[in-house]
This record gives C-alpha cells, sequence and structure tokens, in this order.
C-alpha cells in the first residue's frame, strides 16, 4: 500500500501540484493533505477522481486554520472515519481513516499541528495533541500517522512517539529536511528544516520511504510504502 503525506499549500503551486498528483495516482493508494482549502478542492477532483473523499475543517485564528483532506481509493473498504482533537481550542486536528487490508484492520491519520508559537519548539499545548493522538490509537494494532506536525524532530512532542514503539521514519532514514526554497525565501533569518513527519506503529512494516526534493507546495511529500 503506498500513501502519500503532503501539506499543499492551499495548492498556491497549482501547475506543478497537478502534474505531481497525476504522475503519482496510478501507483497511490491514500493522499492525506493538510491546509487542503480554496481552489485545492476543485484540483484534486480533477486530478483525482477514482478516489473517495474524506475531510474536515477546524478553525481557531487565521494562523492556525487546519482544513484537511484524505482521499482513498475507491476499491479500498473504509470501515470508519472520524476527526481528533476537533473539540480542542489549543490543538491542532487529527483526520482518520479506518480501512481493510486482507484480515487486519489499518487506521491511516492525517495530521496538522499547530503552528504558533514559530519556534517549533514543545510547548502544553504541542504534548497534548501527541499524548491525545498516542491515546486514541493505543489499542490499536496497525497505525500509521503523518503530516505538518510543526514541530523540530528533537522536542518531546516528536520523541514521545519513539517512547511508545513507533518508527520514526524521518529518523530511520535519515532525511535531512521536508522543507524547500518557498519557505526559505520568506524567512531567511530563521530557516526551518523540518516540519513533517511519519509514524508507523510496530506491526506496520515499512517497505519504502522517501521525501523527493520538489516544488509542488513549501512541503516536500512524504512517500510510503507498506506491506500490505
Amino acid at each position: 500500500m503506498r500513501i502519500v503525506f503532503l501539506n499543499v499549500w492551499h495548492g498556491k503551486i497549482e501547475q506543478a501540484l497537478t502534474s505531481y498528483l497525476q504522475q503519482k495516482a496510478p501507483t497511490t493508494d491514500i493522499f492525506c493533505f493538510q491546509e487542503a482549502d480554496g481552489d485545492l478542492q476543485y484540483l484534486c477532483a480533477q486530478a483525482l477522481p477514482e478516489y473517495d473523499v474524506y475531510t474536515d475543517r477546524k478553525f481557531i485564528t487565521s494562523t492556525n486554520d487546519f482544513a484537511q483532506t484524505t482521499y482513498v481509493r475507491k476499491d479500498i473498504t473504509v470501515i470508519s472515519s472520524g476527526s481528533i482533537l476537533k473539540d480542542h481550542p489549543r490543538a491542532g486536528l487529527g483526520l482518520y481513516v479506518e480501512i481493510k487490508t486482507g484480515e487486519e484492520r489499518l487506521f491511516v491519520c492525517n495530521f496538522h499541528g499547530m503552528s504558533r508559537p514559530v519556534d517549533k519548539l514543545d510547548n502544553p499545548d504541542r504534548i497534548l495533541q501527541t499524548t491525545t493522538l498516542l491515546e486514541f490509537f493505543k489499542n490499536e494494532k496497525q497505525v500509521v500517522i503523518g503530516g505538518d506536525f510543526n514541530v523540530f524532530p528533537e522536542t518531546n512532542s516528536i520523541q514521545m512517539f519513539s517512547a511508545r514503539d513507533y518508527h520514526d521514519l524521518i529518523n530511520e532514514y535519515g532525511i535531512t529536511n521536508t522543507r524547500n526554497r518557498y519557505v526559505w525565501e520568506r524567512y531567511p533569518d530563521t530557516k526551518q528544516y523540518y516540519s513533517d513527519y511519519v509514524f508507523l506503529s510496530p506491526a506496520v512494516r515499512c517497505l519504502k520511504f522517501t521525501v523527493p526534493s520538489n516544488e509542488v507546495s513549501d512541503h516536500l511529500p512524504l512517500e510510503l510504502e507498506i506491506a500490505d
């Protein structure tokens, strides 16, 4: 099974993003998008017609507005879907789908964390985000959690996943950044390299993980292949 996580930056780089989706659609089972508002819905309707759409939105402020959309190939059985942290006023949003894979169930969670403060360091609200995600899935065997967490790798917010035996693919695959020039040129004095992550519960076996350096957004795609 192939899954792509990407903060699509509201579809601002429309032509490049459309080309990327058209290229990846034939071999991708699930797309998990953050900042998927504005013209992005129309763009994806054209580029991803063979997918069912799961979406939710949570507005806190203009700088913390969470619009998540998950596209699941129509031939995949979705058992359930829902949101995590929807009602918490100082946290981001998780959008999950529970799908059938053979005789097993797999949860795929599309997450976007609080962007403020911009230091990307721990604070009580970011710790709460991680704690809530881990507690929500604590009794589930197969879980994939990914997206734009808006925190650095060395924070407790990220290290807590490893402490619960999740595989941190950004760390394990030696990924050096998940951003590109579109954000670095906007903030040259605070050049930040990390924001996006994928975590796998111990029962999920990773076959391939890549973060291609491209310019379809101000974030890089996280491309995952796991054993069915």
